[in-house]
């Protein structure tokens, strides 16, 4: 199906810069770009309604990385590289705050636990590999103790010996995703930048000072003409840029009906944050799994298992809401933020970080736009 003259005329010709993906980066990046070109026609292009991908399934940790991760990256990264990596989370969990507001996003300081599990992939770090960690971040986290060792009894609705031990982090928080989406896209619309949804970009092909985006209506392929693109579609974006080191994968989230006098605070991180879990206006989240290759069934019966062993007051409470999110994973947790040429950029791979980075790997790509 073809668009109309009125539809082509409005929203498609004479564009200044087209942004394919509609998440967090997508709409982050198309107003840092508009407040450096106030008179550019900006245009986020977008298949899902409500931004695909995890802008819209995340489970609103507002967090920048459990203890046990944050070894493993050091070990990977290297210690700079690391630390560059958790300014970055701060940083743009900083820029989400100031853009959109706390009350918009939902931000409560609610601090997190990391737990560690009999059978699971970690264990607790020793006293000493926790004061050495502490040391590491204090540059960028401002404080001297970061992560806390505290008995586990500690862990909001968790039955646990007092011998066990668990790691505190009061720098960490939660958000709800929802308003966190409608906010930014609120804002991205009140600036002027259109947000077109329900069109598939396919291809994308480099054309003399600029770009042709190719996209689908029907069975008909269209191309749009515009002098400047970011790239910001996270796990898909090999589907445009094939070398890229992006790997799709799938994150399963669960909820469960409401739960009378549930009182639990605080985030919960297990197995380096591949599981992970929270209240939400008090059902139970839990969620995560990937690293257990295993098929959506499993995962789902074993973050269940997991959740009723850790939490026994959830074992008579019904599953409401399930469903699966894309993360965009690579060979290291670092993005992907660079030009393709001076007239394009990629901005991709989060990691499983897109609320902490997305803001802020927005607006680097759209400070590398203006490097012409």
């Amino acid at each position: 199906m073809a668009f109309s003259y009125w539809e082509s005329k409005e929203w498609l010709e004479g564009l200044d810069l087209g942004i394919v993906g509609g998440g967090i980066v997508g709409l982050s990046a198309a107003l840092f770009a508009q407040k450096q070109h106030p008179n550019w026609r900006i245009a986020v292009l977008d298949s899902d309604p409500f931004g695909g991908g995890g802008t819209s399934k995340n489970a609103g940790f507002a967090c920048f990385g459990s203890a046990t991760e944050l070894m493993a990256d050091r070990i990977t990264l290297g210690d700079k590289a690391a630390r560059d990596l958790v300014q970055t989370r701060l940083d743009g969990l900083r820029l989400l705050r100031e853009t959109l507001g706390d009350a918009q996003i939902g931000f409560e300081p609610s601090g997190s636990m990391e737990f560690f599990r009999q059978g699971g992939m970690t264990r607790l770090p020793s006293n000493s590999e926790i004061f050495d960690l502490n040391g590491w971040l204090a540059e960028v986290t401002g404080v001297p103790d970061t992560f806390e060792v505290i008995h586990a009894s500690h862990l909001a609705e968790r039955q646990a010996p007092e011998h066990e031990c668990a790691i505190f982090s009061r720098l960490e928080g939660v958000i709800d995703t929802g308003k966190m989406n409608r906010s930014l896209r609120k804002k991205v619309t009140a600036a002027g930048i259109d947000l077109i949804t329900g069109l598939c970009v396919h291809k994308i092909e480099p054309q003399d000072s600029g770009w042709h985006l190719h996209v689908q209506r029907g069975d008909e392929l269209t191309p749009i003409r515009v002098p400047n693109m970011i790239v910001a579609t996270n796990a898909f974006a090999t589907q445009l840029i094939p070398h890229l080191n992006v790997q799709p994968v799938k994150n399963q989230v669960l909820v469960t009906a409401p739960i009378p006098d549930w009182d639990f605070r605080h985030s919960v991180h297990l197995d380096a944050g591949y599981v992970y879990a929270r209240n939400v206006e008090n059902r139970m989240l839990i969620g995560g799994g990937r690293h257990w290759n295993v098929d959506a069934e499993e995962t789902e019966r074993r973050l269940i298992e997991w959740m009723h062993s850790l939490w026994p007051r959830t074992q008579d409470v019904a599953i409401t809401h399930r469903w699966t999110g894309t993360l965009g994973i690579g060979d290291t947790r670092e993005p992907i933020v660079r030009q393709i040429d001076k007239h394009g950029v990629v901005a991709v791979r989060l990691g499983g970080m897109g609320v902490a980075i997305g803001m802020s790997i927005g607006r680097q790509a759209a400070n590398l736009l203006s490097m012409e």
